[in-house]
This record gives C-alpha cells, structure tokens and sequence, in this order.
C-alpha cells in the first residue's frame, strides 16, 4: 500500500516506474494506477510485474500475500485504468528470445507518450521455449 502512494507523488518529468512482484496486492495495484493515470496531465507509467519462481536467492523470501493466480492478473486489471486501447502498452517479456522487441517496443511506447507501460516478465518456466504440436503413436 505504501508504494501505491508513493508512485501517486509528483515527479518532475511527469514519469514513474513501478517494478512488482505477482504478489502485490490487486486494490494496491488498482489504486497506484488510479492515482497516477487520473486527471489531464501527461503522465506516464512504466509497470514491470515480476513473477516469482523460487528458483533464485531472492524468491526465497517470505511474502506477506499469496502469489496471484497464474496467469497474473495485473495487466488485465491494469487495462481498466486506461481511457482507450492507445493508452496502453501490454507486452509480455517472454526471455532473451525477444529481448530486443520487447525492449523497441516499450521505448517507442515511452517515445510517444503512452500513459501506461505494462511489461510482464513471465515465469522462468514459461520462458524460452519452443511449443510443439505433435502426434506419437506409442504401440501398434
């Protein structure tokens, strides 16, 4: 709740970063959004939503909430807070497969002006993969 108002302060450029993990809280996250996309001001917000895989040093330490459900909710939450679609960037980093895409893209978001910036880091498991559709025959 604590980042939810500090993220509402002012900044001199009109712009601020909000970098979360899955287990932020959703009216948290509402009111961060609400209070910084609210009004006629020229504002922007880049939101990084990280997700948790307890597979580092640093998912090892004990959250206060429970992880949201998979797959998150923040950046569908997030499109509730947004005038239109132009609004609004949603990208999904999906690992250094698209690492420059995703990254042209939310500087030439950042570029225009978009109010919001929405990049969601996907889990380590869901990253990096190559889906197959296949057909096995296993015995005749």
């Amino acid at each position: 709740i604590q980042a939810a108002h500090m993220c509402g302060f002012a900044q001199p450029d009109g712009k601020c970063a909000l970098f979360i993990n899955d287990v932020y809280g959703i009216n948290s996250l509402g009111e961060s959004l609400r209070s910084v996309l609210s009004g006629f001001g020229g504002k922007q917000l880049l939101l990084m939503i990280w997700h948790p895989s307890v597979a580092q040093l640093i998912d090892q330490f004990n959250l206060h909430r429970q992880p949201l459900v998979w797959p998150n909710l923040g950046p569908e939450l997030a499109k509730y807070y947004v005038r239109k679609e132009s609004d609004a960037l949603f990208v999904e980093f999906q690992g250094s497969s698209d690492a420059a895409s995703v990254t042209a893209q939310v500087n030439e978001a950042l570029g225009a002006g978009t109010p919001l910036v929405c990049v969601n880091i996907l889990p380590e498991q869901e990253r990096d993969f190559v889906s197959l559709d296949i057909r096995v025959k296993t015995s005749s």
